[in-house]
């Protein structure tokens, strides 16, 4: 029914084949509700030592990826890739996120250094720096089919609009729930959890549920003091409840040098010229993860 994440040997691009983080899927309150939640620590963290990501940028970037893996579990269909931007007009820019059957993640922000002054009550302004637009979400499917559904920014906290994309687009009743902890020395703690209610659910199931999220505790916190397991038992407390897969995340992006190489040969000779350094190599450089790949001139002369 869902495509599973599975682990691989061979190393991509700039990633390392070390799991960061672990994904668990299942069903509640007999078979009411079904159930992702996931444990991202050391993807975000990856993620922000490669992209030297302020604290905003970070938070909104482990949201997304805490949002996408989620979304990719519970895809109806086998998905092989799928794909979460979120594009608003605030000052961070457009937020991509992709992951794939392998549990393999990666993301960037438009603007990783943005730093905005804490509200009042010393929250970062992840709304504020997300603003208005659109969320979008891109499925590629295992049968070489591609779905792709997107929804109006509601708040820019991206986790009420992943819940939001769900109702109106998926039209599923879910809650959804992200979030990450940084501190002085990096992200602390990162995950989410989505529970939707499936046809049918017991009304007792879904008032359990809605009364443990009327608790006022913060995801990343409940993550910090005792990982995966925490979050779900609080969320899903008083519920029968069962794990049916359990799957590791990591870190890891795709790009490949002569990928990369093919896609210089394309630019002309003038934008060629303006990413050559001083030795006269030309750099390129991932979005996505960060890695430099140099190349000399005679690499890119069309042949």
């Amino acid at each position: 029914m869902h495509g599973n994440f599975e682990r691989v040997s061979e190393k991509g691009g700039a990633g390392e084949e070390i799991d960061q983080g672990a994904l668990e899927y299942g069903v509640a309150g007999e078979v009411s509700l079904r159930w992702a939640a996931a444990e991202l620590t050391g993807v975000v963290e990856e993620a922000r030592r490669r992209h030297d990501l302020s604290p905003v940028a970070a938070v909104a970037l482990g949201r997304a990826m805490a949002g996408a893996v989620l979304l990719h579990r519970l895809a109806i269909k086998a998905t092989r890739r799928l794909t979460l931007t979120v594009a608003g007009d605030g000052p961070i820019g457009r937020i991509v996120v992709e992951v794939n059957q392998e549990g393999d993640l990666r993301g960037f922000v438009g603007e990783p250094r943005l730093d905005l002054p804490a509200s009042s009550d010393g929250r970062l302004r992840i709304a504020d720096a997300v603003g208005k637009g659109i969320l979008k979400v891109h499925r590629d499917i295992v049968d070489g089919s591609v779905y792709e559904s997107q929804v109006a920014l509601e708040t820019g906290e991206i986790g009420l609009d992943i819940a939001h994309f769900l109702e109106q687009s998926e039209q599923t009743e879910s809650a959804v729930l992200v979030g990450v902890l940084e501190g002085p020395e990096g992200v602390r703690a990162a995950g989410g959890m989505i529970v939707e209610v499936l046809p049918g659910a017991n009304p007792s199931a879904i008032e359990k549920v809605e009364a443990s999220l009327a608790l006022d505790s913060s995801v990343s916190r409940t993550i910090e003091r005792g990982g995966l397991e925490a979050l779900r038992d609080r969320v899903l407390a008083g519920l029968d409840r069962e794990v049916m897969s359990r799957h590791a995340l990591r870190f890891r992006c795709s790009c490949d040098r002569d990928r990369l190489r093919d896609q210089l040969a394309a630019l002309t000779a003038e934008d060629r010229a303006e990413i050559v350094d001083e030795a006269g190599e030309l750099v390129a450089e991932c979005a996505f993860c960060g890695a430099r790949y140099r190349y000399a001139e005679r690499e890119i002369a069309p042949a």
